[in-house]
């Protein structure tokens, strides 16, 4: 049994309630709320649904789940900018209403100017080297984590972002058509998502893309990341190729922004992947080999097809050009050699 929070949609009301399944979180969920099963969906902040008892398993004691209704409005980007700019100290930023109203539209380009607000607090620039929870509390302001750390807490940050692709994708794989037809496929499938499992599980996730004491992290040492442009360029074009970049170790602020930038699979996820994986089980069982594993692995979970971008440089259009390589769907030696990334990029860590 583990304690976990519950809200409803509003978030007006809060509760604890204890379970030990998705199921049973569920149930109590709905009726603690009063709220009709048939019509709710539980999810976690970040909007994640969840709907598989992997996934929940996996999430640590004290998550906070949000309960909606169909038809309910979950809180928008405007909204949580919103909320973001009322908290900075700034004279440019006048009334609560003012600010709602400017939000309303164009939210990419009011994230930038967010953003280069939150550059010349010099006050912010001086917390962002401090690490530990105790020298900057108000960083930590809100966040339901027992992090002792900011590098702790961005490193978790990352596993869930990580975590989140193989729930999802396994999630689309179970329910898809092809799946519950072609029995001859499916141990294949089966057997690549239990590699992808392992292999997370002895990487932990990949949580030191956050970390700014890993040097393999995506920031520098003091925590500053830059976005890699959109899927179809090479470098971020903004202020002619300066770039967009950000530091969420420096404020709670800075923080909360980050969380709007995006780990963008480069050859995505659902319209590209999840299809070539179905075709190479579909090789797979005609040839009886494995399907190569470390080639998914690589596009699924790690830089080697993820790209960090500023909000304005995501682009969720088709990335027409970005395709899988069929001649390296299978798995062409009779024995499969998990691969793990050097141990060193592990060396900073953090146990879960």
């Amino acid at each position: 049994m583990k304690g976990y929070k519950i809200t409803n949609c509003a978030q007006d009301m809060r509760f604890g309630i204890v379970g030990n399944s998705l199921k049973d979180v569920f149930t109590k969920g709905c009726q603690k709320l009063k709220l009709d099963h048939i019509n709710a969906t539980m999810m976690t902040v970040d909007g994640t649904v969840i709907d598989d008892e992997d996934y929940f398993q996996q999430l640590p004691a004290q998550t906070l789940f949000i309960f909606r209704l169909n038809g309910e409005t979950f809180e928008t980007g405007a909204d949580l900018i919103y909320n973001v700019l009322a908290a900075v100290n700034n004279n440019t930023l006048k009334t609560s209403i003012k600010i709602k109203s400017f939000m309303d539209e164009n939210i990419k380009e009011k994230i930038r100017i967010l953003s280069s607000v939150l550059d010349v607090d010099d006050e912010s620039k001086k917390k962002k080297i401090s690490s530990l929870r105790l020298r900057d509390p108000d960083w930590f302001q809100g966040l339901e984590t027992r992090a002792r750390t900011k590098e702790e807490f961005m490193f978790k940050r990352c596993q869930e972002r990580i975590r989140s692709y193989m729930y999802k994708t396994k999630s689309d794989m179970i329910k898809s058509d092809f799946y519950i037809k072609q029995t001859k496929c499916r141990k294949y499938l089966d057997e690549v998502f239990k590699q992808f499992s392992e292999l997370l599980t002895k990487n932990k996730h990949h949580g030191y893309y956050f970390d700014r004491s890993n040097t393999n992290g995506l920031c520098d040492e003091i925590g500053t990341f830059k976005c890699e442009g959109a899927w179809n360029q090479s470098v971020c074009s903004y202020e002619r190729g300066t770039g967009h970049k950000i530091n969420p170790y420096q404020s709670r602020e800075s923080r909360i922004i980050f969380s709007t930038w995006n780990l963008d699979h480069w050859v995505e996820r659902s319209r590209t992947i999840i299809p070539a994986l179905f075709e190479a089980s579909k090789m797979a069982s005609e040839v009886h080999r494995s399907i190569n594993m470390n080639y998914f692995y690589e596009l699924l979970f790690t830089t080697v097809n993820l790209k960090l971008v500023h909000i304005v440089c995501h682009d969720k259009g088709q990335h027409i050009s970005a395709k899988c390589d069929p001649n390296l769907y299978l798995q062409y030696k009779k024995v499969i050699h998990s691969f793990s990334y050097a141990d060193n990029c592990l060396e900073n860590d953090f146990n879960n």
